[in-house]
């Protein structure tokens, strides 16, 4: 069953997807309004939670465009997550995870975010891929492998092939020598490749 979020979604897409009329259009604004504010109250338990923690902010963005470091805002951070469930609060999630100081905390979580998002959202797969690869550690070398190597996984795999640099090993050569193959992901591998070897004068 579809929540409300969800239904207002669905009734934007259904009106955006045709010619409308002038009633149609007013009614996309009024749709346009109700989904923004559906949208907040989706994090306004994270907004809360945050100003507890000393973090004062009146949307997500606020924290994916500071300059300032927020450690101690990733744990809350990580707890609203997999609540969100409208795309652009998921998205501004992942981006504010997107940071040093989500290193060795994050990933598994990003890792579960990517596989359970749908491969026709590219673009959102794309963004989990990049802050994986921002916060991956040792320890996720393998998915990371598997993932890069698994064509059904699009141009999202373009920030996960790019980390395969900081994976030192022959393995990791292998594999992008492998993805040179892959048309997709050729020009990325190959990339990769000249700065592996650059920095291995």
């Amino acid at each position: 069953m579809m929540d409300r979020l969800q239904q207002l979604e669905s009734q934007w897409r259904e009106l955006l997807s045709r010619p409308r009329s002038k009633e149609e259009e007013e009614e996309m604004s009024v749709l346009a309004e109700q989904l923004t504010i559906e949208t907040e109250k989706e994090i306004i338990g994270l907004i809360n939670e945050l100003k507890k923690a000393g973090i004062v902010i009146t949307s997500i963005w606020d924290l994916v465009n500071t300059k300032k470091e927020y450690p101690e805002a990733i744990d809350i951070l990580l707890k609203y997550l997999p609540l969100a469930k409208h795309e652009k609060n998921k998205e501004g999630i992942v981006r504010a995870l997107t940071v040093k100081e989500a290193k060795g905390k994050a990933s598994s979580l990003l890792i579960k975010e990517y596989e359970n998002t749908p491969k026709k959202k590219d673009n959102l797969r794309w963004v989990i891929g990049n802050a994986i690869a921002t916060v991956m550690t040792s320890q996720d070398i393998d998915w990371l492998i598997s993932t890069v190597t698994d064509k059904t996984n699009g141009g999202s795999r373009r920030q996960l092939v790019k980390a395969l640099r900081t994976v030192k090993s022959q393995q990791a050569i292998d594999v992008l020598n492998g993805l040179l193959d892959d048309q997709e992901m050729k020009s990325t591998a190959l990339e990769v490749l000249k700065k592996i070897k650059y920095n291995s004068r």
